[in-house]
């Protein structure tokens, strides 16, 4: 997906949205010659439109760097990164290794000042290290294995530092012309351009996308389900309300204010609902009335008081002409609006065309 809304005269720095809390996003927004963007990101946790292309920044805090290579998350992850061409790791805090007690250490970030009241800047700080059973042996081969996967690796000591790093990267140079967010896979099966059309929905992942797929079989039968479905009662896990609301937005707004030739499935059912809304609105109305209303109506036209609330619509809807139930004209506009948009497979109902021949008949006259 290009982000072309916001090529414009700044560079753009993309955070995915599970770094919208960190400290790293609050020193980004203070610059003003950057645009900072939020994005649900398969791959990396800052993309950075740069002169030379997009870089895919994947960040760690020391400790979260340790904790990756205990749960094997890290492989993955320079594994993914690799579909970028130019990927890095920012590796935030100090590691150092206990070869006598076999295990790694790491500081995230210095403390505060032991004294806060001198004002040297020599003075000693506080320093919490964490411990992890990582054995230097590996942590040393993790980072040459990093390094012949052509990943680089950016040692700086806080979320600040992070964020002067990334702005430094996307003001230095002319910015790239477009910016893709979404992985491309080296190989690519029509399963992958699947995943890789609907992965690029707000809020889709590829975990997203497969789900959707095992849903609806084909990516058309699952935009059309965005159309279709309720937001509330999307049959998808995962995908909540909010997601269904924006996607079923951006797939039904027509920006361009473009008149189109030929209706789609989604629009050709919405206007055979408003058809039947024309048909059935005076009695839906005069349900929504008062019983003391509906009575005063029945005695203007001279007709029984007496009944339940629904015996009393009937009653005045047996007693009205046509054309005070349904506004005919409007209804033969909105039918010959829809016939001559509608696509040739799509069919309005026999009961709708009846209803059309009738009203047209009564205009020729």
């Amino acid at each position: 997906m290009l982000l072309d809304d916001f090529i414009g005269d700044k560079p753009v720095i993309i955070y995915d949205t599970r770094e919208g809390r960190s400290y790293v996003i609050r020193h980004l927004k203070k610059f003003d010659d950057i645009t900072i963007v939020q994005r649900p990101l398969e791959i990396a946790d800052y993309l950075v439109q740069s002169s030379e292309g997009t870089i895919a920044i994947e960040r760690k805090r020391a400790s979260d760097f340790l904790i990756s290579i205990s749960d094997g998350r890290l492989f993955e992850q320079i594994e993914n990164l690799q579909e970028y061409e130019d990927a890095r790791i920012i590796l935030e805090g100090v590691i150092f290794t206990s070869v006598s007690g076999r295990r790694c250490y790491a500081v995230d970030s210095l403390g505060k000042s032991w004294n806060p009241k001198k004002t040297s800047r020599t003075q000693p700080r506080t320093m919490w290290t964490n411990q992890f059973f990582v054995h230097p042996h590996s942590f040393i081969a993790i980072f040459k294995k990093i390094q012949e996967s052509g990943i680089t690796i950016i040692p700086t000591g806080s979320a600040h530092d992070t964020a002067d790093i990334l702005h430094y990267w996307a003001t230095q140079g002319d910015k790239s012309e477009y910016m893709s967010i979404r992985r491309k896979p080296k190989t690519f099966s029509d399963y992958d351009s699947q995943l890789f059309l609907l992965s690029g929905l707000t809020g889709v992942n590829t975990k997203r996308a497969e789900a959707l797929l095992k849903e609806f079989g084909t990516p058309m039968r699952a935009l059309s389900a965005f159309l279709e479905y309720s937001p509330k009662k999307f049959p998808v896990a995962g995908i909540g309300e909010k997601t269904v609301s924006d996607i079923k937005k951006i797939l039904s707004m027509n920006i361009d204010n473009v008149r189109p030739r030929r209706m789609i499935e989604y629009e050709f059912r919405d206007g055979i609902r408003g058809l039947e809304e024309i048909l059935s609105r005076t009695e839906k109305d005069l349900g929504k009335k008062k019983i003391a209303v509906l009575k005063k109506l029945l005695k203007e036209r001279g007709l029984k008081l007496g009944g339940k609330k629904d015996e009393l619509v009937k009653r005045l809807l047996a007693d009205m002409s046509e054309e005070e139930r349904v506004d005919t004209a409007l209804f033969v506009k909105k039918y010959e609006e829809l016939s001559k948009t509608k696509a040739s497979l799509h069919q309005i109902p026999k009961g709708l065309q009846g209803v059309y021949k009738r009203f047209r008949k009564k205009y020729k006259e």
